[in-house]
């Protein structure tokens, strides 16, 4: 795992002329040790009689161990130099361990608000923040955290904070990653490919974001309902009850793994439906299973005020159940038509809700809610046909999805529970059980 580490303390006689040469110098101070009341206070105490400006402060607190991060910065004077010798008294006097990594010069012009804010630093100012999320259904091992480390060290990127979402064990990890790189769209759907092949040896899903408000900040969320919100495909299910359920079966898979156009394939299903009567959705609905965690999932984002909906390649009349259900703001589906002894004509009725349309109602929902930025919106499915919806919006995950829809998609959960996607938006298990309690 790569996290900049400080430097040894500095002799302050080998900067000699160096430093008259500069106007200011940047320091990270970082100490360690057991946590106790009124270290902060006291560090920041110190800095302040040292005359020293702090620009940034991070502290972590772990099983009553701390690290307590400082960037300063100070001047050429007795004062500003003070500041390391302060630093070691304090350390010696609070038991604490203390290092300190000098930074690149920064010219004084002024002390310009645009000089401070360019100023490289190991706590904050970097180019481009990212979240990698690491799931599993096992606990984590050191090796695997020890080479996502190793990727991300070949691309300049190093961990700032690790954070571990899960309560029991170590099965999910978010770390934030830092990089002075701008790295184009093509080098981070690369890496995304790299951290998926790694996460898929071990069985661990990988999920690689760019560090945002709006990660947290998604408003509207769009979810496929066969082999997502419930486990079954309905069409299957209705030609179990029509007597041709292993044609309809083998037209299915080959549609949802990409190997056959979807519009084709749902018109050579509904043929078969022909005769079947339309009771039969009543016995469908009886026997749907629903994907475990889906409850929990919806419930928890409505209290989170998402708005949801459900799009469908399967019918209007399983997905308005559905919508029921779980609470859900909207349903989009295929409508079966019925003759008028109330049986399957073998024929749909308005537009087919395929690949692109499925995309296209994203777009109109997210409209209708005045959504301005397809980035405020997650998408969820498993099939080909989710594909477009998935590539447009801001996360777009497919569930245990077929594997060349996973090689498509950039973003993949590989678990149970359909709430696991709940861990990408940086909610950990206790806000889970916060939010499904209340």
């Amino acid at each position: 795992m790569l996290i900049r580490p400080p430097s040894r303390p500095p002799s302050l006689s080998s900067f000699g002329s160096e430093l008259s040469l500069r106007n200011k110098e940047h320091v990270v101070i970082t100490f360690t040790g057991d946590d106790r009341v009124g270290i902060t206070m006291s560090v920041t105490t110190a800095v302040a009689r040292c005359r020293a400006e702090i620009m940034n402060m991070q502290q972590i607190v772990a099983h009553g161990r701390l690290t307590l991060a400082l960037e300063v910065r100070i001047g050429l004077g007795p004062d500003g130099q003070r500041i390391f010798r302060e630093m070691l008294k304090l350390a010696r006097k609070m038991d604490l361990r203390v290092e300190f990594d000098m930074q690149d010069p920064v010219e004084d012009d002024n002390d310009s608000v645009e000089d401070t804010a360019s100023t490289a630093s190991s706590i904050r100012y970097a180019s481009e923040l990212y979240v990698v999320t690491l799931l599993g259904t096992e606990p984590i091992s050191v090796d695997f955290l020890s080479e996502i480390g190793s990727v991300l060290e070949k691309r300049d990127m190093w961990v700032t904070l690790v954070q571990t979402l899960s309560e029991s064990s170590l099965r999910c990890v978010e770390l934030t990653v830092s990089t002075e790189e701008r790295y184009s769209k093509e080098s981070i759907d690369q890496l995304r490919r790299d951290l998926y092949l790694l996460g898929m040896e071990r069985f661990i899903d990988v999920a690689f974001q760019a560090e945002s408000i709006l990660r947290r900040g998604k408003r509207l969320v769009v979810m496929d309902m066969d082999s997502t919100l419930i486990q079954q495909e309905v069409i299957d299910e209705i030609a179990k009850h029509a007597g041709v359920h292993e044609q309809v079966k083998e037209i299915t898979h080959r549609a949802m793994g990409g190997s056959m156009d979807f519009n084709q394939s749902l018109e050579a299903r509904v043929r078969l439906l022909k005769g079947a009567h339309a009771s039969v959705f009543d016995k469908v609905i009886e026997n749907l299973i629903y994907t475990d965690g889906a409850d929990r999932l919806c419930r928890s984002l409505k209290k989170l005020g998402y708005r949801l909906a459900v799009i469908s390649g399967g019918f209007t009349a399983i997905t308005d159940h559905v919508r029921r259900v779980l609470n859900l703001d909207y349903h989009f589906a295929n409508t079966l038509e019925v003759d008028s002894t109330g049986c399957f004509t073998g024929r749909t009725v308005g537009p087919v809700v395929n690949a692109q349309r499925k995309a296209d109602l994203l777009r109109a929902i997210a409209q209708q809610e005045r959504i301005d930025s397809l980035s405020q919106v997650i998408a969820i499915g498993d099939g080909a046909n989710d594909l477009p919806m998935l590539g447009i919006a801001g996360l777009g995950v497919a569930f245990n999805a077929k594997p060349a829809v996973q090689e498509a998609a950039r973003f993949r959960l590989n678990q149970k529970n359909l709430d696991s996607v709940l861990y990408l938006l940086g909610l950990s298990e206790a806000d889970q059980m916060e939010l499904s309690s209340r």
